[in-house]
């Protein structure tokens, strides 16, 4: 006698955004919880009872590897979120890579960066929701981008005190001149999360105010 394996359907994407909210739900109960259960510790040492100490330090015990628990399963719910929509747009992704690449614009200006020494090139979007261009590898050297101070095209090009600078090279000169938030996404290495064109820009207005 034979028996058919019935293969379980995958969750859909909707299915999986119902588990991350579901677990979202449980973090946030899992910090309240623990919050009674830090508060009655420090009340169980306040009181001097050995006994009661004991019962709440082991509650809190539990309850920091439930949390735990909890937490791994939500980043492994969003990690599963993400994946399932990049493959049930896979097929779109790769008919727009097909028409990027077959747009003349779009390969020339890639080859002709691959030519200059670039080992791969980067799309991105900011946080501004412009499209960010950027290259490296090998000896690449980035042409630099019309400002309103003048330059060439690629990168913008900031002058100071007779001193050229791309915006990166002005921010990292003058990251004392970076605005809190800023320098919050800067030291953590988030450049996505600001317009470094913009801040450069910032900056150099300070600089040359006085000139």
């Amino acid at each position: 006698m034979t028996q058919e394996a019935t293969e379980k359907a995958p969750p859909t994407v909707a299915e999986l955004e119902g588990k991350v909210q579901r677990l979202t739900n449980q973090v946030s109960a899992d910090a309240q919880a623990m919050q009674k259960i830090d508060d009655a510790v420090a009340y169980a040492i306040k009181s001097g009872d050995v006994a009661q100490v004991l019962e709440a330090t082991d509650a809190r015990t539990s309850a920091i590897k439930d949390s735990g628990k909890s937490a791994t399963q939500l980043k492994t719910a969003q990690s599963a979120v993400n994946s399932a929509k990049l493959a049930a747009n896979a097929g779109k992704r790769a008919d727009i890579h097909d028409a990027m690449r077959a747009d003349k614009s779009v390969a020339g200006h890639a080859n002709a960066l691959f030519t200059l020494g670039a080992e791969w090139v980067k799309l991105a979007v900011d946080s501004d929701g412009k499209l960010e261009v950027n290259s490296g590898g090998g000896e690449i050297k980035k042409a630099r981008a019309p400002s309103s101070n003048g330059g060439s095209r690629g990168t913008a090009s900031w002058e100071v005190d007779g001193q050229s600078f791309t915006s990166r090279e002005l921010i990292d000169a003058h990251q004392d001149m970076l605005t809190d938030k800023v320098r919050e996404h800067f030291d953590s290495g988030n450049f996505r999360a600001f317009s470094m064109t913009r801040e450069a820009e910032r900056i150099h207005g300070l600089l040359t105010s006085g000139n």
